[in-house]
């Protein structure tokens, strides 16, 4: 009797092998490969999306960390003299054998020797003192003209005001009441030390200063109240005494009680005004006083007013937990900072950027979501409808400069002008909403988004059971009812993703708003306490024109890069922000109307 295992053996043996070809074939047929390739392309896309935040993190981030100051140096070469070293943009250095600034950067070049050799050289790029407003000065230099570099521990880096970036060795700071150079100032507890050694009497009277300028800004809001008050007194005076000229001759008692009210008044408010402009006067000259001198070790000499640093601090004394302190902070400023000449505060941006999307959202919804159900639930489904969904196909693939053309054409130069002429004449030639503002830049957007929203809520109410329909008709309810509480609530999901990818598409388009509204400098945010509060004829900032103008219109490239990755990653934040909120608004209502579509 033979073995079941034997018989099994010798029938596998005496079976055909399958042909390679036909395997493959049956491989093919079961959809082998494909499982492959998505799982890879899902990687590659992760993989991207990583790359891409994690250049953005690391671009921005390398401008906020406080780097290390190194004091270079010189060595001079045969037939060259330090004397006749220079910056890249043509200025004498500091000093004839020392440069101070940050190491940016270090490669290897291929260098050519007097025989003909090639052979590879280091060069390091380093950043000094500006000198000629917000830019900045750089040097290459090869390893072949540096002698030593150290790394001071009281060399200071300053953020001034204007944007510029300097660094120096502390020598001397003026006396607030003698305003005199005095290099051993005093801290108020303990032995005075040399500035040169102890910059702690510098980073205190900056933070008084800083003190000091938050008091000049109240005093001078208070100034501009009071300011405002006596004008109105005074008009309320004038028409008063007007009013009572032209009636009877004796002027009752009362009368004569409340003009010397607002008379007293009136002096009060005068009084005081007077006062808060002396104390402003008073700041401003204690400000204007206090002066840093910085000089030697290759760095920035000469005296600077305190009231033009905006940030300083010593990174070679800092440790771990202080330089990251240090970037947290930059990175804030940067956020919450407004945008001043070489400085890159983007707070306007961002605020113009999220006020833009959401008056489009207002605008583009009711619109979209009115038109998909005509064109779902209302007309018939004939040729023209066809083709007006054919068109609206097409209009989602519109490049998005040809809306902005129209928006100028149509909403600026058409609407503007007319609104211009009909209720704001007097203040021609003028223009109030005759010229690109936020109004404007919304309603183009919401242009460009509205075929997206469509065909997302058509889709959508697609998806709705007919059953719920037919349910709702047969218990008494009207067409419109049906649509408003039965059909609309079941496709608010599809909704919010017509929504989603509305704002994802319109928060970073740049180019029709560069015809629309957008500039690089708003002096005023749209928002604000005057009335009417909400002030659609101004123009605003955008976080993708600043991206723009940072990468293409900077004189200085090299320094706007790392600014160029921070805005970029701030503009990301935000749209992923707003998609976060509208995902977390459509899995509500998803909850809420689970099981209507199923």
């Amino acid at each position: 009797m033979s073995h079941p295992d034997t018989n099994r053996a010798s029938s596998s043996l005496l079976r055909p092998r399958e042909p390679l070809v036909g395997r493959l074939q049956r491989y093919w047929r079961d959809g082998g490969p494909w499982g492959w390739l998505n799982a890879m392309a899902v990687s590659v896309s992760l993989m991207l999306v990583l790359g891409l935040l994690s250049l953005l993190v690391v671009g921005s981030f390398s401008h906020f960390w406080p780097s290390r100051l190194v004091e270079v140096e010189l060595t001079a070469q045969p037939g060259q003299s330090p004397t006749a070293l220079t910056t890249t943009r043509g200025e004498p250095a500091a000093d004839n054998r020392h440069l101070l600034g940050e190491l940016m950067h270090e490669e290897m070049r291929r260098v050519t020797s007097g025989e003909g050799d090639d052979a590879r050289q280091q060069w390091w790029l380093l950043q000094t003192s500006s000198r000629d407003g917000a830019a900045a000065s750089w040097q290459w230099l090869p390893e072949t003209l540096l002698d030593r570099m150290i790394f001071p521990s009281q060399a200071l880096m300053l953020e001034m005001r204007d944007g510029r970036t300097l660094y120096g060795m502390p020598r001397a700071l003026s006396d607030p009441m003698t305003g005199e150079m005095d290099h051993t100032p005093d801290v108020g507890d303990g032995p005075a030390r040399p500035l040169s050694e102890d910059a702690e009497p510098l980073f205190a009277r900056l933070k008084m200063i800083e003190s000091e300028r938050r008091q000049l800004q109240a005093l001078r809001l208070d100034s501009e109240a009071l300011s405002s008050r006596y004008q109105a007194l005074q008009q309320s005076l004038a028409s008063r005494r007007s009013a009572t000229a032209g009636g009877d001759a004796a002027q009752t008692h009362e009368d004569a009680e409340l003009e010397q009210e607002m008379q007293e008044e009136l002096e009060e408010v005068r009084s005081a005004f007077i006062e808060r402009e002396g104390q402003l006067s008073a700041l401003r000259d204690a400000l204007a006083g206090g002066q840093l001198l910085l000089g030697g070790n290759g760095g920035y000499e000469g005296r600077i007013a305190l009231d033009d640093i905006r940030n300083a601090w010593r990174p070679n004394a800092m440790g771990f937990s202080g330089r990251l302190m240090m970037t947290f902070k930059r990175f804030r400023d940067f956020v919450a900072g407004t945008p001043t000449e070489g400085f890159g505060g983007v707070w306007p941006a961002i605020f113009g950027t999220v006020l833009m999307v959401v008056l489009m959202s207002i605008m583009v919804m009711p619109f979209g979501v009115m038109a998909a159900l005509y064109l779902h639930e209302v007309a018939h489904q004939g040729r023209l409808t066809r083709l007006t969904r054919i068109a609206l196909r097409n209009l989602a693939g519109v490049p998005s400069i040809v809306y902005g053309v129209f928006g100028l054409g149509f909403f600026v130069y058409g609407l503007g002008a007319g609104i211009d002429e009909l209720f704001y004449s007097e203040r021609l030639p003028t223009p109030t909403f005759g010229t690109g503002g936020i109004l404007w830049a919304s309603l183009t957007l919401a242009l460009l988004t509205l075929p997206v929203v469509i065909v997302a809520t058509e889709e959508g109410l697609a998806r709705v059971p007919r059953r719920l329909r037919e349910g709702a008709l047969a218990l008494g309810a009207t067409r419109l009812e049906t649509l408003k509480r039965v059909v609309i609530p079941a496709a608010s999901p599809a909704l919010m993703t017509g929504l989603i990818l509305a704002v994802a598409r319109a928060a970073g388009e740049v180019a029709p708003l560069m015809l629309v509204g957008v500039v690089k400098l708003a002096p005023d945010l749209p928002l604000d306490d005057s009335f009417p509060w909400l002030h659609l004829d101004r123009k605003f900032m955008h976080l993708g024109h600043q991206v723009y103008d940072l990468a293409f219109q900077s004189s200085d490239a090299f320094s706007s890069r790392p600014l160029v990755y921070a805005t970029a990653l701030v503009l990301v934040v935000v749209i992923l922000c707003l998609n976060l909120s509208a995902i977390r608004l459509r899995h509500m209502l998803a909850q809420r109307y689970k099981g209507a579509t199923e």
